[in-house]
């Protein structure tokens, strides 16, 4: 992976810009999602369709991946792009970058069962990067990566969320 690439241009552009002009990167993303049979779900954004599904001991079919899956790929993602791009705004070159994550969680507190808080207990991080940079430029590199991940932000701190509930009586 070559860090001299238009990456590097194309984010000084978009730094520019939102330097120029903040108000620019102030965004709303809102998804849909529709059930289907069981408890496959089929969520949309923009263009974009991303399709769930539970195992079978939960109740679904096992047609599609939980969301689960798609939460820690997209942790993972995020991580990974966010230390690409972090790499080539530093000028730090790449040759080769792996990631792994592993979560612990306890299956029983999406069933209310027992007194287990739903989701997850703790995430670990593997990040094994290839450089030519010293040890401590590349970890002070992925560092500045972490802070500015989008998605490890939303673990690492509390977030505001509400839920909305509207009920339509059936005819």
């Amino acid at each position: 992976m070559n860090d001299k690439t238009p990456l590097k241009t194309s984010l000084e552009q978009t730094i520019d810009l939102l330097t120029r002009e903040p108000d620019r990167a102030r965004r709303t993303f809102r998804v849909d999602a529709t059930m289907e049979d069981g408890l496959r779900v089929t969520t949309t954004e923009g263009r974009w369709q991303v399709t769930m599904d539970m195992a079978e001991a939960m109740g679904g079919a096992n047609s599609a991946p939980n969301p689960g899956i798609f939460a820690r790929a997209a942790l993972l993602g995020c991580v990974a792009v966010g230390v690409r791009i972090q790499a080539a705004l530093d000028d730090v070159p790449l040759d080769n970058l792996e990631m792994s994550l592993e979560s612990d969680g306890d299956g029983r507190g999406i069933l209310g069962l027992g007194n287990v808080e739903p989701g997850f207990e703790s995430f670990r991080l593997n990040i094994r990067l290839v450089t030519r940079a010293e040890e401590s430029r590349a970890k002070d590199m992925v560092d500045r990566a972490l802070t500015r991940s989008p998605w490890w932000n939303v673990l690492a701190r509390p977030q505001d969320i509400h839920a909305d509930i509207f009920v339509v009586a059936s005819p």
